[in-house]
């Protein structure tokens, strides 16, 4: 895809980031931390791990920077921009001469950071501020490359499938990260591996839409698969796959629909993961349906798929009454 062809197709989904109900529901009250001149950029357990490297650490908590990118995007910060540079580059600051990462989870937690930085630079190269971040994109493209052409190494594929099959919305995680990392550095390879793991994703979609995760459903987890589904279909996925994969994403969403009710309250009736106890993030907390991911599938929808009606939806989820 030639350059002109990539940056137009980037400035919609900018455009979808700067438009008033995605500053409403996602970045009007994200606010800068206090004295963020003088930290690193680590994100989470990663403050604790650099301080003596006697904790764990995962380097997808860095994609944490992505939301401040956009915020920063949509908002016209260019101070939110930068500090969201700042906690992707910390990232990559730990990468190792071979593109990996010394983490615990490593291919599942790289995935995480390239996609949240290649999208990243992506939306920052289709925008006005592209000159004005030309020095920290210059430093951190070749790294996200390498990190990328370190994941589809035929040595990983241990890395790549053990642990990674049952969890569905991994494979468009990772379609997502390389598809745009091919867009971003010119890489027709990860192109290719991308689309491979497209169709992976798309094949294990059940006949009810359900994308399946360890073993049964998740309405938090759907919506994630969604997401990554989405953008993919809006920025790189073409021809014949494009098809498959809108109608897919189209099963797909209806099954999260039904997944909602009337108020915006999203049902963990039958979760495998979230909602009910099941399992711990990264930080120690049991995972619950997380709203703005079920918002933010729902929005691209209604923007992308020319549905409404699922903007309001969105709307609902976000400010519905917290689940028990």
């Amino acid at each position: 895809m030639a350059l002109g062809t990539v940056t137009a197709v980037i400035k919609n989904d900018l455009a979808f980031e700067q438009s008033l109900v995605a500053k409403e529901l996602f970045y009007q009250n994200i606010k800068l931390p206090k004295g963020i001149e003088n930290r690193s950029g680590a994100v989470g357990l990663n403050e604790e791990w650099e301080k003596d490297h006697s904790q764990s650490w995962f380097v997808e908590l860095q994609r944490a920077g992505a939301q401040d990118v956009y915020a920063g995007l949509a908002l016209q910060s260019e101070a939110h921009i930068r500090w969201g540079l700042k906690q992707l580059q910390w990232g990559f600051n730990q990468q190792q001469s071979d593109g990996s990462f010394d983490c615990k989870d490593c291919f599942h937690s790289s995935s995480f950071l390239v996609e949240a930085a290649a999208h990243s630079l992506l939306l920052i190269e289709a925008s006005t501020w592209k000159g004005g971040f030309a020095v920290e994109i210059a430093k951190m493209k070749p790294m996200i490359h390498k990190a990328a052409l370190w994941m589809i190494q035929p040595a990983n594929s241990k890395l790549r499938d053990q642990g990674q099959i049952i969890y569905t919305h991994r494979r468009f995680l990772v379609a997502a990260a390389l598809g745009q990392t091919a867009l971003l550095c010119g890489d027709e390879a990860l192109m290719q591996a991308a689309n491979e793991y497209m169709r992976d994703g798309i094949q294990r979609q059940h006949k009810d839409g359900v994308f399946p995760e360890k073993g049964g459903f998740d309405s938090s987890y759907h919506a994630v698969a969604l997401i990554y589904a989405q953008r993919c279909s809006v920025v790189f996925v073409k021809g014949s796959l494009a098809d498959e994969l809108r109608v897919s994403i189209k099963k797909g969403m209806a099954w999260l629909l039904s997944r909602i009710g009337p108020t915006g309250i999203v049902s963990v009736e039958g979760n495998t993961r979230t909602g009910k106890g099941q399992e711990k993030g990264r930080s120690g907390y049991l995972k619950k349906v997380n709203r703005p991911e079920v918002a933010r599938a729902l929005l691209y929808y209604a923007v992308y798929f020319k549905e409404p009606t699922c903007a309001e939806i969105a709307k609902k989820v976000i400010t519905a009454p917290l689940e028990p």
